[in-house]
């Protein structure tokens, strides 16, 4: 395996940190992969690694405010809708995918946060991947959404968009450990690999707390995506898989995945497939049984690559 690293131009004039791991023999296809808050993309390595494994080339970036691709402080997104700024940098990474590789079938794998702006760009952009994987995902958003709208535009015109909000970080991801109390860290709910959690915990570049702008512009962003009069985006044609585990907080233990599919199938979408683990976290890549996890995804995307 070959891994380097290569930049391009978000809308923004930011440089966007892109990661390329490329397999040892020729490609059969390529998997992009967009990541999840309060995280960066080189956390994916284990993934990309086992791809590229069996034929696949991996291309995933930072998005602009997170891992390399930050200008000022982490969290930081210098737009006046950062959402979809994120969104369109994701865009223009499946574009250079795309001329780098133009004859071969394309995959997205989008995590959590990753999932909403990979959604989201599929609802905007007229693009055909050969298949979606959405890991970590959700279906409609909470009643609390307009609250945190309601209140980040409130902090937001007090204290500047700038400023670090523990409050609203608090009520978005602090009812994700009670379920697994006692807690050793913040972040049990990831995963039940505590090696994965301490690694979690000890990177500088994960865990950190956004700036009220980018909640504002976030939640407003997962409200617009369900407001679109077609859920499941531009192509019905393109086959998606739910990847989650029923121990997940962000999908209420497995619930909301469920949900999600019913979204997408009443959008129109004509294959959604979901595999749901028993215990699993919110991480299923680095959960305990993640070499079960990577196969199943791997198995799917073969069954998708003439499509």
């Amino acid at each position: 395996m070959k891994k380097d690293f290569f930049v391009i131009k978000a809308s923004n004039d930011l440089d966007l940190h892109c990661l390329h791991w490329q397999p040892d023999g020729p490609s059969i296809g390529v998997v992009q992969i967009v990541h999840g808050m309060a995280e960066h993309v080189d956390r994916f390595h284990g993934f990309a690694e086992f791809l590229t494994g069996h034929g696949y080339a991996v291309i995933g970036h930072d998005h602009p405010g997170h891992g390399k691709s930050v200008s000022g402080k982490l969290g930081l997104v210098q737009s006046d809708d950062s959402f979809h700024l994120l969104v369109d940098s994701t865009h223009r990474v499946y574009n250079t995918i795309e001329n780098t590789y133009p004859n071969l079938p394309v995959f997205i794998f989008g995590h959590s946060m990753g999932s909403f702006i990979t959604q989201r760009m599929m609802q905007l952009q007229p693009i055909y991947p050969n298949g979606i994987i959405y890991s970590g995902s959700n279906g409609k958003p909470p009643l609390l959404l307009h609250f945190g709208i309601f209140l980040s535009k409130i902090l937001s015109q007090i204290r500047g968009t700038d400023k670090k909000s523990p409050l609203i970080d608090y009520l978005t991801f602090g009812k994700y450990n009670k379920v697994f109390k006692p807690n050793r860290t913040d972040f049990d709910w990831l995963t039940r690999d505590k090696d994965i959690v301490d690694d979690y915990v000890k990177d500088p570049a994960c865990g950190f707390i956004y700036p009220v702008g980018f909640y504002r512009d976030l939640f407003i962003g997962l409200k617009t995506l369900h407001q679109h009069e077609s859920f499941s985006g531009y192509s019905k044609l393109v086959p998606m898989l739910l990847v989650s585990g029923d121990q997940d907080p962000v999908s209420n233990m497995g619930k909301g995945v469920h949900q999600l599919k019913s979204l997408l199938v009443n959008s129109g979408a004509e294959s959604v497939d979901i595999n749901l683990y028993p215990g699993g976290r919110h991480e299923m890549l680095h959960e305990l049984n993640r070499e079960e996890v990577m196969n199943d995804i791997h198995s799917w995307i073969q069954k998708h690559m003439n499509r």
